[in-house]
């Protein structure tokens, strides 16, 4: 296929100088990606996959998770070929392979913004490092952007790809919404009018789009996680959309590196600088886009979906909000390509001052994201400081005998839940009284624990399943000499007294004390039952 070869035109040097920069993209990103701990998000998906006796039967049971099927469908197979958790960290890197080469060789992007995307933090860690479903989204938006002129002529081509995109994660609905909203605006502002064949090819995506959606929704909801959706209750929706159109920059301050978010923790008053900073930042951006009105609009569209999105659904974090900046890419890459065929027509400009201040905008957001991408390579090659201590624990009870059968309890419950990447040994959650290795954050489960109910519990378990009992504290209990009553993940709450503290102590013997962790809370001590 022509998207996945070269352009033979280009000149040997050039050529040569993008095969280096995708060279030196791969070893950082393949470092990063087999240096990286993995944390309990990433394995729980693929204990998730691996579910049932079959696909059907994985679809079934993973029914409300809250993702749509892609993902789940590519490490099961994946997992079928290699049979090794190791198709984790396979499947992940490869997707991100595959959109490093289109963004280096085909996508026709100024080298600036090639580069400065190429090693932006959510290219080189968070859709590569990091084995996740939102790497996915990246590599379709390129696919579609690649395949539009030629999709443009029925739909079909196009249609496919924006159902696979809705259903990689649902945010990604919200860029199959901006991708049909540019191709709307497109024929509506054409000059002169499009033929009818034209709007039968934006029908038949938009009709295949349509059911790549349903399926998405079909898949997540009703979700079993209700415990991890905003809660809206007693809250007015008008203001609340209101809040989502006024102030959309507010929910993409972690474009900011880690050290400016410190700062913007700390002070108050750095805080509304910065917000106004990012505000005209990604205001900016989308002036960069002005001399193509089609593409502006579908940008603002989906800064304004994902800003519903948050505030209505889901709250949103770095690798949902910067596919934001994917989907600007995959416009300004799309505008460039279609530029010849669309001079003269209604809503292409030429490009002014307006243009050159928003491209200068996004430059500056993507430069933010390489500081960003520049942290996680310090902080993950060259400290000792991983981004979870579960593949510690692993070591540890690999090197206790005693513990080969122990069963692992935790608080927070889903401290368990990278485990199974690691070791084979049984988890119990306290919180749903079961066996498992994926946590459902469901108003149903106990959400009030006491020190005294985890102490009871791993008595019970131990009399009745005779095994050694693991059971893992992110509390310190040493730093805790009164009353307290913690708020763990969503609505969980975990209270300790001093009495339950030393009688927790006096029953169970402090095997391991994990150090400190970077961009998680996957840390904790480890004690064993007596």
């Amino acid at each position: 296929m022509a998207v996945i070869v070269s352009k033979i035109d280009e000149p040997r040097s050039t050529t040569l100088c993008k095969t280096l920069i995708f060279v030196v993209w791969f070893a950082l990103a393949s470092a990063l990606c087999w240096s990286e701990t993995v944390w309990r998000d990433e394995v729980r998906a693929l204990s998730l996959a691996l579910q049932g006796e079959s696909f059907i039967d994985m679809l079934r049971q993973m029914h409300g998770e809250g993702h749509p099927a892609l993902w789940y469908i590519l490490l099961r197979a994946a997992h079928l070929v290699v049979g090794s958790p190791v198709v984790l960290k396979i499947v992940a890197l490869t997707i991100a392979a595959a959109s490093a080469y289109l963004l280096v060789f085909r996508l026709e992007l100024p080298r600036s913004i090639m580069l400065l995307s190429l090693f932006s933090s959510f290219s080189v860690f968070d859709y590569a490092a990091m084995s996740r479903n939102y790497g996915i989204s990246m590599l379709l938006v390129f696919l579609i952007v690649l395949s539009w002129e030629r999709g443009m002529r029925n739909g079909m081509v196009l249609g496919l790809l924006f159902a696979l995109l809705a259903n990689t994660n649902v945010h990604s609905v919200v860029l199959v919404g901006g991708f049909l909203a540019y191709w709307f605006f497109d024929l509506v502002l054409a000059r002169p009018r499009p033929s009818l064949s034209a709007y039968r090819a934006f029908a038949t995506a938009a009709v295949i789009a349509a059911i790549g959606v349903v399926l998405c929704v079909m898949t997540v909801y009703p979700t079993f996680n209700d415990a991890g959706q905003n809660d809206l209750a007693g809250k007015n929706f008008a203001p609340l959309v209101l809040y989502a159109f006024a102030g959309a920059s507010s929910y993409f301050m972690e474009f900011y590196p880690d050290r400016i978010l410190r700062l913007v923790v700390a002070d108050p008053s750095l805080a509304r600088v910065f917000a106004s900073l990012m505000a005209v930042l990604i205001y900016g951006s989308l002036l960069g886009l002005a001399n193509r009105r089609p593409a502006m609009l579908a940008a603002a569209s989906v800064l304004l979906g994902f800003s519903l999105l948050f505030t209505l659904v889901y709250p949103g974090s770095y690798r949902h909000q910067a596919l934001w900046l994917v989907f600007i890419i995959g416009m300004i890459a799309l505008v460039r390509r279609s530029r010849p065929a669309a001079a003269g027509i209604a809503g292409v400009e030429s490009s002014g001052g307006v243009v050159k201040i928003g491209r200068l905008c996004f430059m500056i957001l993507l430069a933010l994201q390489v500081a960003s991408g520049i942290e996680k390579v310090h902080q993950f090659l060259f400290t000792d400081i991983p981004l979870s201590r579960a593949r510690d624990l692993g070591s540890f009870i690999q090197s206790r005998p005693d513990l080969k059968d122990a069963i692992i309890m935790a608080d927070p419950d889903y401290l368990v839940e990278p485990l199974p990447y690691y070791i084979p040994n049984r988890t119990y959650l306290l919180r749903e009284q079961r066996f498992g290795a994926i946590v459902r954050y469901t108003r149903n489960a106990r959400h009030s624990l006491s020190l005294a109910d985890i102490l009871q519990t791993a008595r019970q378990l131990r009399q009745s399943e005779h095994a050694p009992i693991v059971i893992l504290l992110s509390q310190r209990l040493d730093r805790i000499a009164a009353p307290v009553s913690l708020r763990e993940s969503y609505s969980w709450l975990l209270s300790l007294t001093p009495e339950e503290i030393s009688a927790f102590r006096s029953e169970t013997t402090l095997v391991k004390r994990f150090g400190p962790v970077a961009g998680s809370d996957e840390t904790f001590d480890a004690y064993l039952l007596k």
